[in-house]
């Protein structure tokens, strides 16, 4: 009977420290949701309106001294970040200072991890090396993009490198790639235009 009874006990003691490591565990868990998961979700809302201040603070500039904002770049390697360094990328085309908007892109272009983001980047970095008329370095570029969905884009670039550089039967051929691939009815015209130009004259 005695015996009996100190098993029991050893039972209850047991389960109360199962209860105890239970609860401990769950308090754990709420901790770490609390002070980690929600300050990130914090941040995350907080970079938004900071995002769209920047845009137009970019929009408003009239000269060249972008330095507040590639600090914010700097500061925010995420999709806001990525997102002002095209915005502010775009700007420097404009003002014809394409050395300076490619460096902006290939820098964001190494911290990007979403690959659709990435290949928009690779895309405007082509087309700043043609302006730049290094169409070499052009190619390499959107070689780098692998995703078939893609393919459209890749080929139309492709054909505009080839016919720059005089290469009509290497440009008719990318084009008609480009429209195989491509679902835009008026992208399908655009590229017949420029097949049809090139055969006519």
């Amino acid at each position: 009977m005695h015996l009996m009874q100190n098993h029991k006990i050893k039972k209850l003691s047991v389960s109360k420290k199962k209860v105890f490591l239970i609860i401990f565990f769950l308090v754990f868990i709420f901790i770490i949701l609390f002070f980690v998961i929600k300050p990130k979700n914090t941040i995350k809302s907080l970079n938004k309106p900071k995002y769209e201040e920047i845009i137009k603070e970019i929009n408003a500039k009239k000269n060249l001294n972008f330095i507040n904002i590639e600090k914010f770049i700097i500061d925010n390697k995420n999709i806001y970040g990525t997102l002002i360094s095209l915005s502010l990328a775009k700007q420097y085309i404009l003002k014809n200072n394409l050395e300076k908007a490619f460096i902006q892109l290939k820098t964001s272009l190494e911290y990007t991890k979403e690959e659709n983001l990435k290949n928009i980047l690779r895309i405007r970095m082509a087309k700043i090396k043609i302006e730049q008329n290094k169409e070499k370095d052009a190619i390499e570029i959107i070689q780098e993009i692998k995703d078939d969905s893609w393919k459209n884009i890749v080929e139309n670039i492709k054909g505009d490198i080839f016919i720059k550089n005089k290469n009509t039967k290497e440009a008719i051929n990318a084009w008609k790639k480009s429209k195989h691939f491509e679902d835009s009815k008026t992208s399908k015209e655009i590229i017949n235009m420029k097949i049809n130009e090139i055969q006519t004259n």
